[in-house]
């Protein structure tokens, strides 16, 4: 069965709005944090959440969201995350994600790429 990480990134590339709302709602508390780099400000609310997602297929149509790799400790969760754009290209992002007692994501903090060195 897929944890919530993955089913919240598998809603990046999801085309029914009320399906995508609906998965995003399963994967997170009332309460939780959310930012990466191309969010203007932090995003604690279900519906800006929602709309923040939908950006990504409604610029980019047929990219994807998959998760590629994770590791955890305790509660704790690295999440590396391959963005495929329609043409093949793709980005790896990071997320660092706390998870609540239920496996939702509480606190979602992205990076572009992997922190590789310079």
């Amino acid at each position: 069965m897929p944890s919530a990480i993955e089913n919240f990134f598998a809603a990046w590339g999801m085309t029914d709005d009320g399906a995508r709302a609906n998965v995003i709602q399963d994967c997170v508390p009332t309460k939780f944090y959310y930012v990466d780099p191309r969010t203007d400000t932090p995003i604690s609310d279900l519906p800006a959440l929602v709309s923040y997602v939908a950006m990504y297929t409604q610029y980019a149509p047929g990219a994807t969201a998959t998760v590629v790799a994770q590791s955890t400790t305790k509660s704790h969760v690295r999440a590396t995350v391959e963005f495929g754009m329609p043409d093949g290209k793709t980005q790896l992002g990071q997320y660092f994600i706390d998870c609540d007692s239920d496996g939702r994501l509480c606190n979602m903090v992205g990076f572009v790429g992997l922190g590789e060195p310079a």
